[in-house]
């Protein structure tokens, strides 16, 4: 049976107590545990994706259902300066974000360069190494981060896109409220 077949067969995905679970590591790395539940033939897929650090915050902020929200929000109150304020609310709340995710990785820093410090102290060189591997992890995030927070600020459309989103589902709303009221006068 190939691998394409065995997907195929697969109908049901969830999360939960997996019996197929699959892990997509950040670098590419895959690793596959397929373990068999007594008396139940349905199998579960499990994906994790993201590095695990302060940084999936923005990705998932920026990544939520914002066509819905916007959706919703027209249904709710279809004033346009309604939207704009909305739209400017989650701007402010993205920039709420970027700061805490900075402080949290400097916060990490300024503790691995403790540690740093103090284990070179103590001769731990193997240590030494791995602590500065992770420093060097943590400064590529903040690099990227820092990126993202100026790409966020010129408008890129990759860092706008969310509010993109908001407004297509505002739109998507008001024009639901106009069918609703046209359908009831007809």
């Amino acid at each position: 049976m190939s691998l394409f077949d065995y997907f195929r067969k697969r109908q049901k995905f969830s999360v939960g107590d997996p019996v197929m679970t699959e892990e997509i590591v950040e670098n590419g790395n895959r690793e596959t545990d397929e373990t068999e539940s007594a008396g139940n033939s349905s199998s579960t897929v499990l994906i994790n994706y993201g590095t695990g650090m302060p940084i999936d915050l923005i990705y998932s902020f920026l990544k939520e259902d914002y066509e819905t929200k916007g959706y919703d929000d027209a249904l709710s109150n279809p004033d346009v300066s309604y939207k704009e304020m909305n739209k400017s609310m989650i701007r402010s709340n993205l920039e709420i974000k970027f700061r805490q995710v900075k402080l949290r990785y400097t916060d990490n820093l300024r503790n691995l360069d403790f540690h740093i410090r103090s284990r070179s102290e103590a001769g731990l060189v193997d240590l030494v190494k791995q602590l500065e591997m992770r420093k060097e992890m943590l400064l590529q995030h903040m690099e990227e981060l820092n990126k993202m927070e100026r790409d966020f600020q010129e408008n890129a459309p990759y860092m706008t896109g969310m509010l993109l989103s908001y407004e297509r589902g505002f739109l998507r709303g008001l024009g639901a409220l106009s069918l609703e009221q046209i359908e009831r006068r007809n």
